[in-house]
């Protein structure tokens, strides 16, 4: 089965139309389908066709109630704070972020993403993980040369945990970059997007 994952689209209608081109049996948004919820209307008329195919976070940019109205007027999966099961592998995912200096509408505290993962510890190996917030200290949460802005609850999770991958986004700066943390890969899928495949 082959799984495309992508974040921060932010109503750039061409990169979706060029990753729905790419052929795969799921795609999941990772948050950020648009901009304070401007333009989503758009991305969900796009992705309509693919139906149950596409599951769906919240970014920092929408909020969980926002999310799960768009899904369910455009017949999409709700996936925030959701574990699925694809084949062996065992699918979780967690939306909005940690808190940001912008007043977004869907921000965490680390307290409440610590909490939202620990629902989590008892999925079964082997764990995908679907965040739309990259954890603290690697590739994919530099702003800037020694600038952090990922979350250290979720670097704290996979370090104990150790997820096969994790995937995230909203840091735009470390879209396409990939660090491994123990044994769990890491990545920033950006809105290029990246191609799993799993059995």
């Amino acid at each position: 089965m082959r799984v495309l994952i992508f974040s921060d689209l932010h109503g750039d209608q061409r990169a979706l139309e060029r990753l729905q081109a790419q052929p795969a049996d799921l795609y999941i948004a990772a948050g950020d389908l648009s901009t304070f919820g401007r333009g989503l209307e758009r991305m969900g008329q796009m992705l309509a066709p693919l139906g149950e195919r596409v599951w769906v976070l919240p970014g920092n940019h929408e909020t969980d109630q926002q999310n799960q109205e768009f899904c369910g007027r455009y017949g999409l999966v709700d996936f925030h704070r959701q574990t699925r099961q694809l084949g062996r592998t065992h699918w979780a995912g967690l939306g909005y972020s940690n808190p940001t200096p912008f007043d977004t509408p869907g921000e965490f505290s680390e307290e409440e993403i610590a909490d939202a993962l620990a629902a989590f510890d008892s999925l079964a190996s082997p764990v995908y993980l679907v965040v739309h917030f990259p954890p603290w200290s690697t590739a994919l949460d530099e702003i800037a040369t020694g600038r952090h802005a990922g979350s250290r609850s979720l670097r704290e999770w996979v370090e104990r945990r150790q997820p096969a991958y994790l995937f995230c986004g909203h840091i735009h700066e470390g879209a396409g970059k990939s660090e491994a943390i123990g044994s769990t890969r890491c990545m920033n899928v950006g809105k290029a997007g990246y191609l799993v495949e799993v059995d």
